[in-house]
């Protein structure tokens, strides 16, 4: 961004983040209140010229659904030093989160007396005088709590599928690590140890075959039930590495080795280089497990981090 200043004019630099996940904002339209416009760039900087006297700005989001928590209000004062960036922390409103939390609430009581057996017409009465009593606390339109208590449910539906989808996906590409780990040196001249190893890589294709298809449907739900980017990115993310980094560097090469070794079982190697030629897989193979091993470590702590937040 390319901005000239008079003598009379500084600039001011902010960075825009996300309060959920800490994410940097691209490509948002700020405004500082009676100074000017900017546009956050790919690191969530902007730079607004603003007047040399000016003490104290406060900074405001264009067309935007969140809203700046931090500092309070979106006022800060202006940095002595113009090349220091000021940090913007943006989330959801505090309306917002707090009509999400009564939806949960509506839903945590209502499967509560549902499973004490209360019948359905007790539940119900229950469940309009605890969301009447939320309204005269608070300026909550029943008509968005009941789209939040919706969307609530429908969270709670979701959830187990995705954790069942990561949880089926890692397990395989577990199981397909420990079946090279522990098989694949006697696959070379045991046809049933080869099948053990066959059978895991078959089990894991299936898998990812599964998770791939369903990715973009499982990244769209998230968005749109979660209406949050921070936790639809997550997801994505999660996704790029697991079928990316993990399956297309460590797996595609560990899947690669079963036509070599078929190739030496059927006799394909001749002779004195049959040794030379096992050596050479098995080696390959051990350095795509310790790698595979890392990246199922990192697949894993990723994927707690990604459902914790979901849960919540």
């Amino acid at each position: 961004m390319h901005v000239c200043f008079g003598q009379n004019v500084r600039r001011f630099k902010g960075r825009v983040v996300l309060f959920d996940g800490n994410k940097a904002l691209n490509n948002i339209s700020v405004r500082l209140v009676d100074q000017g416009r900017g546009t956050t760039g790919t690191d969530g900087q902007f730079i607004i010229p603003i007047n040399s006297n000016v003490s104290m700005v406060t900074l405001e989001l264009v067309d935007s659904d969140q809203s700046i928590l931090y500092p309070p209000g979106g006022s800060v004062a202006v940095p002595r030093d113009s090349s220091v960036a000021t940090v913007f922390i943006v989330g959801d409103s505090p309306k917002d989160i707090l009509t999400r939390a009564v939806a949960r609430s509506n839903n945590e009581i209502k499967n509560g007396l549902l499973q004490l057996g209360v019948k359905q017409d007790g539940i119900e009465q229950s469940l309009v005088a605890f969301r009447d009593e939320i309204q005269k606390m608070t300026n909550i339109k029943l008509e968005d709590l009941k789209d939040q208590i919706d969307l609530d449910r429908r969270r709670q539906d979701f959830y187990p599928v995705l954790a069942a989808a990561i949880s089926n996906y890692t397990n395989e590409a577990k199981d397909l690590k420990d079946a090279f780990k522990f098989t694949v040196r006697h696959a070379f001249d045991d046809p049933q140890a080869m099948q053990i190893l066959t059978d895991a890589v078959n089990r894991y294709n299936e898998a990812f075959e599964d998770i791939n298809r369903k990715r973009s449907g499982y990244e769209k739900m998230v968005a749109d039930l979660w209406e949050s980017e921070a936790k639809a990115t997550e997801v994505r993310e999660w996704f790029n590495y697991a079928l990316g980094d993990l399956h297309n560097v460590n797996i595609f090469t560990l899947n690669l080795k079963i036509r070599d070794i078929n190739e030496y079982n059927r006799g394909g190697i001749k002779g004195s280089k049959r040794k030379e030629f096992k050596d050479t897989v098995m080696r390959e193979i051990e350095e795509a497990q310790l790698s595979l091993e890392r990246r199922l470590q990192e697949l894993d702590n990723r994927a707690k981090i990604l459902l914790s937040r979901l849960a919540m």
